[in-house]
């Protein structure tokens, strides 16, 4: 599998982790559209968001929320 946030969830490729816990992981993006810009995803390869578990679902949006509140 070719997929580039696996990579980094592995350790494997690099990134600048902002939050981490066992489902979720947020690290900054390496081509900002603004400063600050952070990629929140599932630390489980999931080919969509549809397929995306519920449970895991509501921790990533809750970890995205409280980053947004963080950045402002």
């Amino acid at each position: 599998m070719d997929c580039i946030f696996c990579e980094i969830v592995a350790d494997r490729a690099p990134a600048s982790r902002v939050y981490e816990d066992d489902q979720i992981l947020a690290f900054l993006d390496i081509q900002p559209v603004n400063p600050g810009h952070t990629l929140v995803i599932p630390k489980s390869h999931y080919p969509s968001l549809a397929a995306l578990d519920p449970d895991v679902g509501m921790q990533l949006f809750r970890v995205g929320q409280g980053l947004a509140g963080a950045l402002r």
